[in-house]
């Protein structure tokens, strides 16, 4: 277990280093710029201002600027890695592979619809923090040909899913496998920290609400199932709810599944997708899962302040700070009035 002196220090670095954070009022006054240039003069924070002044102005753009943003945003998370000790150090390792799960996902996506992608278009992350080679993996000529890439690493399971995503014509079958492997081995980890039962909570819960958006993504597509039932077992191991549960959520349609979640210890999540879901509407339910587990882990993490599942907070705001600033970004420079733009 981690030493006391140990655990008080990681906390409270949390503490300090989230004051760099922006706040809501900052991510508003961004947001309501009027183009690409106000938005630059408004990130006065001083992680980007570095970045900015070592690019000439005029060579911006919306691509450059979510380059930086992913620059911030891995740095914090390795920054924060590398003052971590012991089993929490261990959890870190296994947290940030969520940026290689991000990075795949645009890779997958980019091969099935035949879309160029570049290694300039990915999460740049530093040799030891991932297990797989994006450099080999943006110039797969096909999306089959991702599979050998999986096959050496711990998303292997996941080959058997792109069958499945080439019939629909949609990477979320394959989405939904490489998350369930993630947040197994991330589980794992966390089960062996000092106090973890919040921290587990928490981690099944963002689980949940993703696994959320790929079921009823999926059902949006009006595709059958049953093939991601050789899942369940994994999904309900790592949730610690029956196996019944999520098969009933596969098979069932939509507003059963809404039934059976309202009666489950993960309710929260309803009033936040059932819009999305009544106009099957796949963007508005990716919108309500990450505003209502951002609603979710932020209550918890107020009401305990001095705990690790205040890391979490932090850990998440990283990642919600990044995802707002590329979506700003990239609006402003198609033009998008700030009515068009909703955070996370």
């Amino acid at each position: 277990m981690l030493k006391t002196a140990s655990y008080i220090y990681i906390v409270s670095r949390a503490h300090g280093l989230s004051t760099r954070l922006m706040t809501l009022d900052e991510l508003e006054s961004l947001r309501k710029a009027t183009d690409l240039s106000a938005l630059i003069d408004l990130l006065t924070r001083d992680d980007y201002v570095q970045l900015l002044s070592s690019v000439e102005r005029n060579k911006i753009d919306a691509a450059t600027l979510n380059r930086l943003f992913s620059k911030v945003y891995v740095d914090r998370l390795i920054y924060f890695t590398k003052i971590s000790q012991g089993r929490f150090r261990d959890f870190m390792m296994g947290y940030i592979k969520r940026l290689e799960i991000e990075n795949l996902r645009r890779v997958l996506r980019a091969k099935l619809r035949m879309k160029e992608i570049t290694f300039d278009d990915l999460i740049p992350i530093p040799r030891g923090y991932t297990t797989l080679n994006f450099q080999e993996l943006v110039n797969v000529s096909a999306f089959d040909d991702i599979s050998y890439h999986l096959s050496p690493t711990i998303y292997r399971e996941a080959q058997d899913a792109m069958q499945m995503a080439k019939n629909i014509n949609n990477t979320l079958p394959v989405e939904l496998a490489v998350e369930a492997i993630y947040f197994s081995k991330l589980l794992e980890v966390a089960k062996k920290l000092p106090s973890n039962k919040r921290i587990l909570d928490i981690i099944r819960n963002e689980y949940f609400s993703k696994l959320v958006y790929y079921i009823f993504g999926l059902k949006f597509l009006e595709t059958p199932l049953i093939m991601l039932e050789r899942y369940s077992a994994l999904i309900s191991r790592n949730l610690s709810v029956p196996t019944i549960f999520i098969n009933d959520l596969l098979r069932s349609r939509e507003d059963v599944a809404l039934n059976l979640i309202l009666r489950s210890r993960f309710r929260w999540v309803v009033n936040f997708i059932e819009d999305a879901v009544e106009r099957k509407s796949v963007n508005d339910l990716y919108r309500g899962v990450l505003k209502g587990f951002r609603v979710f882990h932020e209550d918890i993490s107020k009401r305990h302040p001095l705990d690790a599942s205040y890391i979490l907070w932090y850990l998440y705001s990283i990642e919600y700070e990044y995802m707002n600033l590329v979506q700003i970004a990239t609006a402003k420079e198609l033009g998008l009035g700030s009515e068009d733009i909703m955070l996370y």
